[in-house]
């Protein structure tokens, strides 16, 4: 999205910090042509897909070895499936594999209530729908997390108990920065994933396996050269 190094750099940069290995370099990269500055809706997500996968594009050619595609309603990502050939991952989907992984019924807490009906679509997509038992939401949006808003941890937590107590989550997909995983880590008696972590971590396994994305799940398109097109249409009707 547009200002996104400058709105949640902050945040990024502590949980990327927490995964620092030697010899792996992860870059942050900007959508300054993106029309809006937070994603809370199917139709944001449509907004920014195609800009998404021509910056992952763009990785794929300057040599990046994997692209992880940040924002957990996961604009673009099929689509850059289709069109690189080195792994691309999602929050949403990582975070999903993980809590799966650790848990047998988990639930995402936090974030705008507007992305609920995304996550559960993408739950559906990719086979977990019977082990996502709830999409508990606070009353803040995207922008509120990348400021740290004073009590944000705490209504969190508030969810997370109430996933667990209420719905039988064991397992939980947080949001926001290291600072608060860890905090709900530390209070709630079950593991709980943060996406970006999730996400990165998942890229970079799918790297030293030497694996990527079947080309018979996602064959490449016709002409990649089509969204050049769409980009030089989009900044004619962007200036009139």
């Amino acid at each position: 999205m547009r200002d996104g190094k400058k709105e949640w750099g902050q945040i990024q940069r502590g949980l990327l910090a927490s995964l620092e290995m030697p010899q792996v370099e992860i870059t942050e990269v900007d959508l300054p042509g993106a029309p809006i500055k937070e994603i809370n809706s199917a139709y944001h997500v449509g907004l920014v897909a195609m800009l998404q996968v021509e910056e992952a594009i763009k990785a794929e050619n300057s040599g990046y070895d994997a692209v992880v595609m940040g924002c957990l309603d996961e604009p673009g990502v099929s689509e850059a499936k289709e069109a690189l050939n080195i792994p691309v991952v999602g929050e949403a989907e990582a975070s999903m594999h993980y809590a799966s992984l650790v848990g047998r019924r988990f639930s995402f807490i936090g974030g705008s209530p507007e992305s609920k009906g995304i996550l559960e679509d993408l739950a559906r997509k990719y086979g977990f729908q019977e082990k996502l038992v709830s999409v508990r939401k606070i009353t803040a949006s995207p922008l509120d997390f990348a400021s740290k808003k004073v009590g944000l941890s705490e209504e969190m937590l508030v969810l997370g108990r109430q996933a667990i107590e209420q719905d039988g989550a064991d397992a939980l997909i947080g949001y926001g920065d290291i600072e608060c995983i860890q905090y709900l880590r530390e209070k709630l008696c079950v593991p709980v994933i943060s996406p970006v972590q999730a996400s990165v971590m998942m890229a970079e396994s799918l790297v030293r396996l030497g694996l990527a994305q079947s080309k018979r799940a996602y064959p490449t398109p016709s002409n990649l050269d089509d969204i050049k097109n769409i980009r030089a249409r989009y900044e004619q009707a962007s200036s009139t």
